[in-house]
C-alpha cells in the first residue's frame, strides 16, 4: 500500500504554524527539533567559550565583538544545522517502514513528504553543509565532514551501525561528545585568533644538577 498517495496534509487548528504553513511545520519535524536545539546550543556555547578565551589577562577585558565574528558564528551554525538535517533525514529515509509504526507523525512516515522530497532535502542539506564548512575553515570542514561520514555509516547499508546497540551509542557519543565539541572549539579559536590554543608551553631547562 502506498502511504504517500493515501495520506494528505493533516488538518490541525491548534498550532498556527501547522495550520498556515504546513510544509514549514513538516520541515521542522523532519529536522527533529531536539537535535536542532542541541546543535544550536553546542555551536553558541562553544563560540562563547572560544570568544571568552580572548580575555586580556592584564586588563581583564574581552576583545570587541566584530561583524566578522558574527559571520564566523553564522557560517558555522548554518553548516552544522545543514549537517544535522542531513543525518537525521537520511536516518528517516532508511526507516520509513519502521517509523510508520513507531513514529507515524514524522513527515515521511505520515506521507506529508514523499520519499523523493526527503531525498532532495537530504542531498541539498548535505551539499550545503560541505560547502559552508569548507568556506568556514579547515577545522569546521573536518568537524562537519567526519560527522557526515559517521552519520551516513550510522544509517546507510551495508554498514548501518544502528543495527548494533553498542556501535550505535558509540557513534552518537563520538559525534556529539567528541568531534563536535573539540572540532568547533578549535575552529572558533582559530578563526577568532585565540592565542591560548596555539601557544605551546615551554619548560625552562633546569639551572643545575
Amino acid at each position: 500500500m502506498n502511504q504517500n498517495s493515501s495520506i494528505a496534509l493533516p488538518k490541525v487548528t491548534g498550532n498556527p504554524v501547522q495550520k498556515n504553513a504546513p510544509w514549514l511545520y513538516a520541515f521542522w519535524k523532519f529536522s527533529r527539533p531536539h537535535t536542532i536545539i542541541g546543535t544550536s546550543l553546542s555551536v553558541l556555547g562553544l563560540f562563547t567559550i572560544a570568544f571568552s578565551d580572548q580575555l586580556n589577562p592584564t586588563t581583564w577585558e574581552n576583545a570587541p565583538f566584530l561583524p566578522t565574528n558574527l559571520t564566523i558564528l553564522l557560517i558555522s551554525w548554518i553548516a552544522c544545522l545543514c549537517g544535522n538535517i542531513y543525518i537525521v533525514g537520511l536516518n528517516q529515509l532508511e526507516d520509513i517502514e519502521i517509523d510508520v509504526i513507531n513514529k507515524p507523525d514524522l513527515p515521511l512516515a505520515s506521507g506529508v513528504y514523499s520519499r523523493r522530497q526527503g531525498q532532495i532535502i537530504v542531498a541539498t542539506t548535505g551539499i550545503l553543509a560541505v560547502i559552508l564548512a569548507v568556506v568556514g575553515g579547515p577545522f569546521l570542514a573536518a568537524t562537519v565532514g567526519i560527522s557526515l561520514v559517521l552519520g551516513t555509516a550510522y544509517s546507510l547499508p551495508p554498514i548501518r551501525l544502528k543495527r548494533f546497540p553498542v556501535w550505535a551509542a558509540l557513534c552518537i557519543f563520538t559525534v556529539r561528545g567528541v568531534i563536535v565539541n573539540l572540532g568547533l572549539f578549535c575552529h572558533f579559536s582559530q578563526q577568532l585568533s585565540t592565542p591560548q590554543l596555539w601557544k605551546i608551553p615551554v619548560i625552562p631547562p633546569a639551572s643545575g644538577c
